[in-house]
């Protein structure tokens, strides 16, 4: 019989006499397997059949060669073939009886699905990934809210305890007094590491709202500033010292913009050394700005960038504490109000966060939609 037609088919063809030799085989089968086709006729068709699948494959070649049509090599078997270097190989294989001339043979066709499989298995792997990803999330949300919960209790509760003893006639111990004053202080530090936690789950899961209002952004600076001045010299020795010299308004969140301005801060008492802190808010042409500079380590040059990032730090967590989200949670707020963030300041000299914002949103809701953005 003339095979020479065969050889315009794309797949590895095989052709097998009755008896399981082969008398065929075309040039895409000689890639596949590996063998020169005078290497390959004439051997047992076995021999591109991995050892395990041998005995199988010889219960069904009579059943192949009288099939009247294509069928699959084996209902429920992995295929595989095997190349001439030993090497196994998933395969999709079907096989249907040839005739002519008074002679049978039977007729496989093999296709190599190993880059198929391959991406199967990264496909398979990258929606595990994904699917952890959003149990995680969730997980991340479901925790945080549960933990808000007592933590906002114990604060409440702690500043009962306080003005109770400020309005009781006897003198509270100077001991129990500073007690208060510290548990005060690890309690709003948990709270800010709570609410880090829930603002990265509401990012990954799209869900940060802005709530714009005309706000002025030096009378929230001077509310933000006031309280924390105790912390801040409670923790470092550090002093805030507030520049505002006239309003800066402009239709902003104002409870988030509340919150990029205590990351800062917080940041700035971190690595500032104790050293004084500057807060400085201003308005120019549309544009509100808002700064907080340090006089601590700095940042080198390299880091700049990617301390934005989440849980990114520029120094070892061992020295100082903290998740690695206050910055990037201030970044996807700032940007979510259509504005930008940047950080200079010459290493070992300290740093100046700058945050630049519109008075008005952006005319698309761009902002919004590009902080929710981040969840993927």
């Amino acid at each position: 019989m003339d095979f020479s037609l065969l050889e315009f088919v794309p797949d590895a063809i095989v052709v097998v006499d009755r008896s399981g030799k082969v008398v065929h085989v075309n040039a895409v089968a000689e890639d596949v397997f590996g063998y020169a086709r005078a290497e390959i006729v004439g051997q047992a068709v076995e021999v591109l059949i991995p050892a395990r699948f041998r005995g199988v494959h010889q219960s069904h070649r009579s059943g192949y060669a009288a099939s009247p049509r294509v069928r699959p090599m084996g209902p429920g078997l992995e295929l595989v073939g095997l190349r001439k270097t030993g090497e196994e190989f998933p395969a999709d294989i079907s096989i249907a009886p040839l005739e002519a001339g008074g002679e049978r043979w039977s007729m496989a066709a093999v296709r190599d699905v190993s880059e198929r499989r391959r991406m199967e298995e990264k496909a398979r792997l990258y929606r595990q990934a994904q699917a952890e990803v959003r149990e995680r999330d969730e997980f991340l949300s479901i925790a945080s809210h549960e933990l808000r919960t007592p933590v906002t209790a114990l604060q409440l509760q702690l500043q009962l305890l306080r003005k109770v003893a400020q309005r009781s006639r006897e003198e509270v111990p100077r001991a129990v007094a500073e007690r208060l004053e510290a548990l005060e202080r690890q309690t709003r530090r948990v709270s800010l590491l709570v609410s880090e936690l829930l603002d990265l789950s509401r990012l990954r899961l799209g869900r940060l709202d802005l709530r714009r209002e005309e706000t002025d952004l030096a009378e929230m600076a001077r509310d933000v500033v006031a309280p924390f001045q105790e912390d801040a010299q409670a923790a470092r020795g550090s002093r805030v010292l507030l520049e505002a010299s006239g309003p800066a308004l402009g239709k902003f969140d104002r409870v988030r913009l509340e919150q990029v301005l205590t990351n800062l801060l917080a940041n700035a008492v971190k690595f500032g050394e104790g050293k004084p802190i500057s807060v400085r808010v201003e308005a120019v042409d549309g544009v509100v700005r808002l700064a907080v500079a340090d006089q601590g380590i700095g940042v080198a040059p390299e880091d700049r960038e990617r301390i934005f990032g989440r849980f990114e730090r520029a120094v070892s967590a061992r020295h100082f504490g903290g998740l690695g989200l206050g910055l990037f949670i201030a970044r996807q707020i700032v940007e979510a109000h259509g504005g930008t963030i940047r950080l200079e300041g010459a290493e070992a000299s300290g740093s100046t966060f700058t945050v630049e914002l519109p008075r008005e949103p952006p005319a698309v809701v761009a902002g919004e939609s590009r902080a929710a953005g981040t969840a993927g």
